[in-house]
């Protein structure tokens, strides 16, 4: 019994030993491994730097990545206008003598008339008086040419064309009333004794040497109702000199179309330009920027540039259409990005790039934009990763803040 005891008091000690050494293994393993835990790489904390940044700068996320380009472009400026009347094929008819409208042969503004149509007839005592007096010379006087001319000149004087002289002359029958031809082709529109257009505009539009007219506002705001009554009567006065109807030629218009200002420095004379027109069933009109207006309007801060357009049987420009059209502009050479890569807050563009595996906004200062591109001029150097869609990135409830901003 006693033997068996100490057997079994040694086999004890033995099994304490070796929990000991067991319990010093573990505690030995541990400081190790605290140790290691000590020393953890640089690089796996910067990775989640971006954890701590606010959700509005910093996004997570595996989406496709694009590289800002730097390339030479010609980009298309899109522009809206519409068609107007050009001022340089704006024409008066004038009255050549005194007298009384006995008959109007035109009945409505906007009429269409030819050259040398009959418009009206004007009863002038005076001139049907000399008539007269010429008449009885002719009858009476013999060998008084000298007389005679000095009549049919005070005629001519008077208003009358040599050959309506002529006829008098051989006729030896006074011409009455005065027949008023039109000397021109086009829209009449009746001025000067009515409502119609005002003498201002027309004399600023017809005494002009210029090749351009400076009162575009005037221009554009011509009257276009189809419905219009003419203002001049029968049984009206005019006086001799007196511009009574002004006739537009509409076989060549313009086109005013509006350049925004960012696109305006892209403009030049001379770049092709496709205009589509709504009346215009057989497709785009190819012309070119004739003129730079180098003003902006008075109702808005677009620039206008003209585009001059001949009216052919295939393709017809009514006044008052509107058109829009595509320019093409001269080369720019910058750095540009994708249009899906920038967010618009209005006043701010903003655009993702990539840091390690997050993103970060980052403002950015863009120019000209093209129908899939937008061109960067700050912010970018080009040869960072940007988010391809950035639309994908934005909260739709919430705010971009960038890093600049936030500082």
């Amino acid at each position: 019994m006693r033997k068996n005891w100490k057997y079994d008091s040694l086999i004890l000690l033995q099994r304490m030993v070796t929990m000991l050494l067991f319990m010093v293994t573990l505690f030995l393993s541990a400081c190790n491994v605290r140790e290691e835990h000590k020393h953890i790489a640089d690089k796996n904390v910067n990775s989640l730097d971006g954890l701590v940044q606010p959700v509005n700068q910093t996004v997570f996320s595996n989406v496709k990545t694009i590289t800002p380009k730097q390339r030479s472009i010609s980009p298309i400026i899109y522009a809206t206008g519409l068609i107007s009347y050009n001022p340089k094929l704006i024409n008066n008819i004038s009255s050549r003598f005194n007298g009384r409208i006995e008959k109007l042969y035109l009945r409505f503004n906007f009429q269409l008339v030819e050259k040398g149509q009959r418009i009206m007839d004007i009863y002038s005592p005076d001139i049907l008086a000399e008539q007269q007096n010429l008449i009885y010379l002719l009858d009476n006087s013999n060998d008084q040419s000298e007389i005679i001319k000095s009549s049919e000149q005070k005629l001519s004087l008077l208003g009358l064309t040599s050959d309506q002289v002529s006829l008098i002359v051989r006729t030896k029958k006074p011409i009455n009333p005065l027949p008023v031809y039109s000397p021109y082709s086009g829209h009449i529109h009746d001025i000067g004794l009515g409502n119609g257009i005002a003498p201002t505009l027309m004399s600023s539009t017809m005494n002009t040497n210029s090749t351009e007219v400076a009162k575009q506002p005037e221009i554009e705001n011509l009257p276009v109702s189809q419905t219009s009554a003419l203002s001049i009567k029968e049984g009206m006065y005019v006086q001799s000199g007196q511009p009574v109807f002004a006739v537009y030629n509409i076989s060549q218009v313009w086109a005013i179309l509006n350049i925004f200002q960012k696109d305006a420095a892209y403009l030049n004379l001379g770049d092709p330009v496709t205009i589509v027109s709504e009346t215009s069933p057989d497709g785009p009109v190819k012309a070119n920027i004739n003129y730079i207006e180098p003003v902006t309007g008075l109702s808005n801060s677009a620039i206008k540039a003209r585009v001059y357009l001949t009216s052919t049987q295939n393709h017809t420009f009514p006044i008052g259409t509107l058109v829009s059209a595509e320019i093409l502009s001269r080369e720019v050479n910058g750095i540009w990005v994708s249009r899906s890569a920038v967010v618009n807050q209005g006043k701010m563009q903003v655009v993702f790039v990539k840091v390690e595996n997050h993103f970060d906004a980052t403002e950015i200062h863009t120019g000209i934009e093209t129908d899939s591109l937008v061109q960067v001029i700050s912010g970018l150097n080009g040869n960072e990763l940007i988010a391809e869609n950035a639309q994908f990135m934005v909260d739709s409830e919430s705010f971009i803040k960038t890093i600049e901003n936030a500082k």
